[in-house]
């Protein structure tokens, strides 16, 4: 469901920034071993063989509260995605992404789960807004951009504007990923839409680590 195109010629480029849990609390949550282990509640498992960090993205289901009343159902997704090398410019080691639909789920968290990446690989790029209290669309000026890797899962807070997967890993032919959501199949109350012309333009590099 479309709700509204927004005009953004003369917007400033986005620079994208490197995807850490505090960067990102503000959306969501993440899920990042590397990151959490040293502070996220943890105990011992698996008879001392593991660490368990406990609770480290939140799930949500706020379908009571959805116009129509319908019952969601959790659901694990795969989304096949391949890098959208149509819309990006490359001028050395430095890419330009042109983003132009943003997303929520009004009543569902949403989470990404890379399978199979290598753990130091930039792998995709999260890009989010906040909403503008007075509208409940997107705010473009909060415009944020995160370099994900292949140890990495994000979490979108409900209704949490955010692009589609945006793989950035063009030496693959696609990256799957396992989407955990709750969904109860009315378009409107899965999912809204948002477009932007000419689209921001989002900056990165393939060379971070």
């Amino acid at each position: 469901m479309v709700l509204k195109t927004f005009d953004v010629s003369g917007s400033t480029s986005i620079k994208a920034e490197i995807l850490t849990p505090h960067s990102f609390a503000p959306f969501g949550g993440v899920i990042s071993a590397d990151h959490q282990i040293a502070n996220a509640p943890s105990s011992s498992a698996n008879y001392g063989t593991a660490i368990k960090l406990h609770k480290v993205a939140p799930i949500v289901n706020n379908y009571s509260d959805s116009s129509s009343g319908t019952p969601a159902t959790a659901n694990w997704n795969i989304f096949r995605c391949k890098a959208p090398t149509h819309l990006i410019k490359t001028n050395g080691k430095e890419k330009t992404y042109l983003s132009k639909v943003l997303e929520r789920h009004p009543f569902s968290t949403q989470t990404f789960l890379p399978l199979g990446q290598k753990a130091q690989q930039a792998s995709y790029l999260v890009i989010v807004t906040k909403s503008d209290p007075s509208t409940s669309l997107p705010d473009p000026t909060e415009l944020k951009a995160f370099i994900c890797y292949g140890n990495q899962s994000i979490t979108y807070g409900v209704g949490t504007w955010h692009a589609p997967m945006v793989v950035i890993d063009e030496n693959v032919p696609h990256i799957d990923f396992a989407v955990l959501i709750h969904e109860n199949g009315i378009s409107e109350e899965d999912c809204q839409e948002c477009y932007f012309e000419p689209g921001f333009n989002i900056e990165y590099s393939i060379d971070y680590k």
